[in-house]
């Protein structure tokens, strides 16, 4: 079976001669010439058509790494062994060699020698032709090799016990092989206790040794070594998948991760850089038209836009690389203030209105104004932005409150037309936007400097609008009226 599925036909004759090769050079008894031909054709057929449907099952994999694997094999060892010793009776039977009552007898001893040689040589010879790397012969396969003689020598040796009450200590050097081996350790160990039990048998009980038991118990070794090491296999297979699978996906994190950083900065300054175009245009015009004030207003915000992207920039910079804050006492009005300050022109030029709520039980809170106050800026520019793309004017509200435990809510709450059905706005997925120029990272990183801040980011969806809650426990700090100028 073995050489047919390496080899295909091309062993083809040497298999169909086999059988009668053996029985004209092992047994006393001659059939005669067309039924020793017959038998040899019937077994050799057999067992040839079992290598080439193996050779052509491509589930099979003859390294036996799973248990499917042996279970192919023991299925197809069972059934050419069984076909294999009824040609070998009715041929028997055909050539007055046996009667009817011995026919049970011929069918099952043919098919135990068979199936145990099956389940023994071809496994041997399948791992020994494709398993690589084979098992280093070291110290440890020295102590096995030693563990399956001494087994072998008690199973045989004990005079007080019959071979069959022993039979069980054979069971635990295979399965050390098979544990520590897999596969090749597994088939090796059984080819050497199938040739000890030979020997010994025919120590024990002479040239007629009657293996027929002791096989049978061997069948079940066999098939206990092969599923135990077939088991090893698989965790192996599954293990190295599983490092596989994490290494490309720690690959694909970094390169993401890279590029998610390059973009999130790009997002977060976008916003001051445009503002620094619309105001260095203005003040060039104004300079034309001798409109010095408005030259000079202008002026003055190109210098606030400046340092408002250094700000986001080195802020999201250190936020991203190390995940950290710069926590410092925020007054939540004048954060807001100065957001509606900076965004209310913008604002207006697409019809746009924009509305600033805080409670007054508001506290002062500890938290990264910078980070804080960008969080904000990207959900009120993604409410604009939305608005925006349905073509009629809007409204903003931004609403600052504290609950009884002193933890502060920002709400921004619009009417645009709210997230379309199916998006996952709760997670989003970066580079994922369902605004023709936008990039997909506003609310994740909203969300990622809620987070950073112990508090969360929750947003419902309707067909009337958004409403993005941040969250922020509570962290009231005193402060004297200067510092509430900050």
């Amino acid at each position: 079976i073995a050489l047919v599925f390496l080899g295909g036909v091309f062993y083809a004759p040497f298999v169909l001669l086999a059988p009668g090769i053996a029985d004209a050079s092992i047994r006393d008894v001659q059939l005669g010439f067309w039924p020793e031909c017959l038998l040899s054709l019937g077994i050799g057929g057999t067992y040839l058509m079992t290598g080439l449907v193996l050779q052509r099952w491509h589930k099979f994999d003859p390294r036996l790494r799973s248990v499917q694997d042996v279970l192919i094999l023991v299925g197809a060892a069972v059934a050419s062994a069984g076909a294999a010793s009824l040609i070998s009776a009715i041929v028997l039977l055909g050539a007055y060699t046996i009667d009817r009552s011995e026919v049970a007898t011929v069918l099952w001893r043919g098919m135990i020698g068979d199936l145990i040689g099956i389940l023994i040589v071809t496994p041997f010879v399948l791992l020994l032709s494709t398993y690589r790397p084979w098992p280093k012969i070291g110290m440890r396969a020295v102590w096995q090799g030693l563990a399956l003689v001494v087994a072998l020598v008690v199973v045989f040796g004990y005079r007080e016990a019959t071979a069959f009450q022993l039979f069980y200590l054979l069971f635990l050097p295979v399965l050390w092989v098979s544990l520590s081996d897999g596969p090749a350790g597994s088939a090796t160990a059984l080819v050497l206790v199938q040739v000890g039990l030979i020997v010994g048998a025919e120590i024990r009980f002479g040239p007629d040794p009657g293996l027929g038991a002791l096989q049978a118990l061997m069948i079940a070794l066999a098939m206990t070594g092969h599923v135990v090491s077939a088991l090893v296999a698989e965790r192996q297979d599954t293990a190295a998948r599983l490092r596989e699978q994490q290494g490309a996906l720690n690959r694909a994190l970094r390169i993401r991760s890279a590029g998610e950083v390059a973009a999130t900065i790009a997002h977060e300054i976008s916003q001051p850089i445009t503002a620094l175009n619309t105001y260095s245009g203005v003040a060039a015009k104004a300079i034309e038209d001798g409109n010095f004030g408005l030259a000079a207003n202008a002026v003055a915000k190109v210098e606030s836009e400046s340092a408002r992207a250094a700000a986001v920039l080195s802020s999201m910079k250190e936020f991203l690389r190390l995940g950290t804050l710069s926590p410092a006492p925020t007054d939540l009005r004048a954060l807001l203030s100065e957001l509606a300050e900076l965004l209310n022109e913008d604002l207006a030029k697409r019809s746009i209105s924009l509305a600033i709520s805080v409670s007054e039980h508001v506290p002062i809170v500890t938290a990264d104004r910078i980070q804080l106050q960008q969080a904000i800026h990207n959900l009120i520019v993604n409410s604009s932005e939305a608005i925006q793309g349905v073509g009629r004017p809007g409204r903003i509200t931004v609403r600052a409150t504290a609950d009884a435990t002193g933890a502060c809510s920002i709400t921004v709450q619009d009417n645009g037309p709210g997230f379309p059905p199916g998006f996952n706005f709760n997670e989003p997925t970066p580079f994922t936007s369902t605004k023709p120029e936008g990039s997909g990272l506003g609310l994740g990183v909203a969300r990622s400097i809620a987070e950073a801040h112990g508090g969360r980011l929750t947003i419902a969806s309707t067909s009337r609008g958004v409403t993005a809650t941040l969250t922020i426990p509570k962290t009231e700090v005193k402060l004297d009226s200067n510092d509430r100028n900050y």
